[in-house]
């Protein structure tokens, strides 16, 4: 009896022990199954899956003729599916003897091999050459499945350096870094799509299924002309090369409508290395460079006087031999001269002689006639960096102010500004903004208002004396048999730590051909070494790229007397 008895108490603990074990498995697996099912699901989705961003095709930027100015290309970036560590820098390391790699890349991706990492890029966006030496690697039965290769989208440049400043560039991740490409990038970029990466229990991936496919961006137009861009980039490089200068910018402006036909720099650089070209180098100077603009501003007071009516073109005035006393400032003329028209004031670029203009006209006037220019505000350039210029208000002038403004100190200007300022005398009188928008998907951009700022005598007025800068006076060199050109030469002391210097600021602006405008052109020359007037140094790449335009736009016209410019 006592024997049967413990048998059912040993019975009894057994039941009661796997009756616990089974209590405790069904809780644990509702726990795991129910509770925390959500937990180890998105553990195995972690193990298993991979969701992997897919950037979308950015849309084509074309010249204004539809020649390709940057384009997004399908390629090949490599990975590495690290399963097995050991065997994954094996793999690397034959892949980094057959292809380019940085040093810092091949350390970096090292280290994520050693750290378990699972997904690691060996090199993003291939070349052909180079996807085609690895997609032929032959690898080892521990290295299969190692290196995997997904499709991406290359950024590419078939023109080269050409229109650098105003295309910019992006980054690997396709991301905008400057110029046209970052300003409209909403527009260019498109949607990104993603794409799941399904791997087994080995961590190799053994499928990629897209989730989302991504939207390709738009394409815009351009109003350059990327053959005479490139012959303005070349023209300008010989130019500052030859003249030892620090660098310059070309603007190459369509009168009737704003339309930029070209805009170079120098220093230029590949859009394609933008990530390690330096900020000074990505500065577009066209847009961005501030300077005292010097004689080139004559044009502005020129056309305050006569639009005032406070000066005739024959009215003379005493320039004092060279040397004036204004309070105690001393102004110079380069050469001296007794007594000048208000004509030859400009023909000959006499500061003493524009101070005396300046004088009669009157500070609230002239400064009228500078904010209707435009200058001290953006121009409106679709292009991201413009800079504003600085035009002090008049209450902060002192009493030189007027004197020195009259022939463009006291005043920071950038080159787009100048040249919407030379182009108010080729277009009749008229302001108006420049534009570098064509069209997008071929829709084309509106174009803006023109706003009369000046009359229709004031401009006659203005383009006999301009046309005898080029014919007889400080613009020579810019000279062009058989076209008549109107156009002012600049010289000016760049400033440097808040004070004037020994270095220089060369121009030249002018509109050609005279009788009926269609091209506005200015030219900037940054610290020339070899010369440094603006006559001497500008003028000559003037003429040099001017003879190409009217070559190419076929503006060689007959010339005869009178001064129409289509008002």
């Amino acid at each position: 009896m006592k024997s049967n008895h413990c048998e059912k108490k040993r019975t009894f603990r057994l039941s009661i022990f796997f009756l616990l074990w089974v209590l405790f498995i069904v809780f644990s697996l509702v726990r795991i199954q129910v509770f925390e099912y959500g937990k180890y699901s998105a553990k195995i989705r972690s193990q298993t899956v991979r969701i992997l961003n897919l950037h979308p095709k950015r849309g084509t930027i074309y010249d204004r003729n539809g020649d390709i100015l940057a384009i997004s290309i399908k390629t090949k970036s490599a990975f590495l599916s690290n399963k097995y560590p050991p065997a994954s820098l094996n793999a690397f390391n034959r892949v980094s003897r057959l292809i380019a790699i940085s040093d810092h890349q091949k350390i970096n991706v090292r280290k994520r091999i050693r750290s378990g990492e699972k997904f690691i890029w060996v090199k993003r966006k291939l070349t052909d050459g180079e996807f085609f030496t690895l997609s032929g690697l032959s690898l080892s039965e521990s290295e299969k499945g190692i290196l995997n290769f997904i499709d991406e989208y290359r950024r590419v440049y078939p023109q080269g350096r050409t229109a650098a400043h105003v295309l910019g560039g992006v980054g690997i991740d396709e991301q905008a870094l400057n110029g046209i490409e970052f300003g409209f990038d909403k527009t260019i970029r498109g949607m990104g799509g993603k794409v799941k990466a399904l791997m087994d229990a080995r961590r190799k991936i053994f499928q990629l299924k897209t989730i989302e496919d991504p939207v390709p961006g738009k394409s815009i137009y351009l109003t350059i002309d990327s053959a005479l861009q490139f012959f303005c980039q070349c023209e300008l490089d010989k130019a500052v090369r030859q003249l030892g200068a620090k660098g310059g910018a070309v603007i190459v402006m369509d009168c009737r409508d704003g339309s930029i036909l070209a805009m170079a720099n120098c220093p230029g650089y590949s859009p394609e290395e933008i990530a390690g070209t330096s900020p000074a180098v990505l500065k577009n100077k066209a847009i961005a460079f501030l300077y005292d603009p010097g004689s080139t501003f004559k044009l502005v007071l020129a056309s305050a006087a006569l639009e005032n009516g406070v000066c005739r073109p024959e009215q003379e005035f005493n320039c004092f031999n060279g040397v004036f006393q204004v309070r105690d400032r001393t102004i110079y003329d380069v050469h001296p001269y007794d007594r000048l028209s208000f004509a030859d004031i400009i023909v000959h670029s006499s500061n003493i002689g524009a101070a005396q203009i300046g004088e009669k006209l009157g500070a609230k006037r002239y400064y009228d006639v500078i904010r209707r220019f435009g200058f001290g505000t953006q121009t409106g350039i679709e292009l991201p960096g413009e800079e504003y210029g600085i035009l002090n208000p008049m209450k902060s002038w002192s009493d030189v102010s007027l004197a020195f403004l009259s022939f463009g100190y006291e005043i920071s200007v950038t080159p787009i500004q100048m040249a919407k300022a030379f182009n108010v005398i080729a277009s009749g009188g008229f302001s108006i903004e420049p534009r570098i928008l064509k069209s997008v998907d071929r829709t084309s951009m509106p174009i803006r208002d023109k706003v009369r700022i000046l009359s229709p005598d004031t401009v006659n007025q203005m383009v006999p004396i301009l046309c005898e800068v080029v014919e007889k006076g400080t613009g020579k060199k810019a000279k062009i048999d058989g076209l008549r050109i109107a156009g002012k030469t600049g010289t000016t002391q760049k400033v440097k730590q808040g004070k004037y210097s020994s270095d220089h600021i060369s121009s030249f602006g002018g509109f050609f051909p005279v009788e009926s405008p269609r091209v506005t052109l200015f030219i900037m020359i940054d610290e020339p070494a070899v010369v440094y007037y603006g006559g001497d140094a500008a003028a000559p790449l003037f003429k040099s790229i001017a003879e190409k335009i009217v070559v190419s736009l076929n503006l060689f016209l007959p010339s005869f007397p009178g001064t129409g410019v289509g008002i």
